[in-house]
Parts: C-alpha cells; structure tokens; sequence
C-alpha cells in the first residue's frame, strides 16, 4: 500500500503535465484581439463567429497555421472583432446608465449577419 501511493500520486502528476503541454501546444498564436480570454474562451467565440456569419475556419483562416494573417479577411474579421467590442462598451454603458439595468442584449456577429455572409456588389 505504502508503494502504490506514490505512484499513484506520480501518475496524477504525470497527467496533470501532459494536459498542460498540449494546451499550450494548442493555445493561439497572433492573438492581436481577445487577449483577456482564455483558449477554450477564443475558440468558443469564434465558433460563435463562424456560426453568426456563416462561415467555416477556413473562410479567414489557414488551416495549417491560424496565427498567419495571410487571408484579406481575417485582417477585416479582426477589425469587426474590435467594433462589436466597442459596440457592447456602450451597451454596457446604456444599460447601466439610462436603462438602470440590463435590457439591451449585446451586439454578436449574428446581430448583423443572421449567420450569412453578405457581400454588397459595387456593380
């Protein structure tokens, strides 16, 4: 019993260890936006991203390296990051100094795109 302790003990550290690795194997490079979220928390929102515009990884992404900015459109999907979070400061702000509490809802992706991606044609 005095043995089987210790190693039991080891093999909780042991994977404990691993996990942390492959999460920081895993955990998101060139992150300009959304800084203040943790990795599970990036990936959720941008399957809510994905979701509310209607679009898969791919459509801003190099799926052999997230981190490049390679493709027009995530530099552009990272400006409307920045602008829904501007737009939910001042919801925060309306709700909380007007409206006294929370009735407006934040601002998603979704919001705008009802989960398509609309392209306005310059014809």
């Amino acid at each position: 019993m005095k043995r089987i302790i210790p190693v039991i003990a080891a093999c909780f550290v042991m994977t404990v260890l691993l996990d942390v690795s492959v999460d920081a194997q895993r955990a998101p490079k060139n992150v300009q936006v959304l800084t203040d979220l943790s990795t599970r928390e990036i990936r959720d929102y941008m399957k809510s991203v994905s979701s509310g515009i209607g679009e898969k990884c791919d459509y801003c992404h190099n799926l052999k390296d997230y981190s490049s900015d390679e493709k027009e459109t995530k530099l552009i999907g990272r400006e409307f990051i920045k602008l829904v979070e501007q737009l939910n400061e001042q919801v925060a702000a309306i709700n909380t100094n007007v409206m006294r509490k929370e009735n407006l809802q934040p601002v998603t992706c979704y919001t705008c795109h009802a989960g398509e991606l609309t392209i306005i044609s310059e014809d």
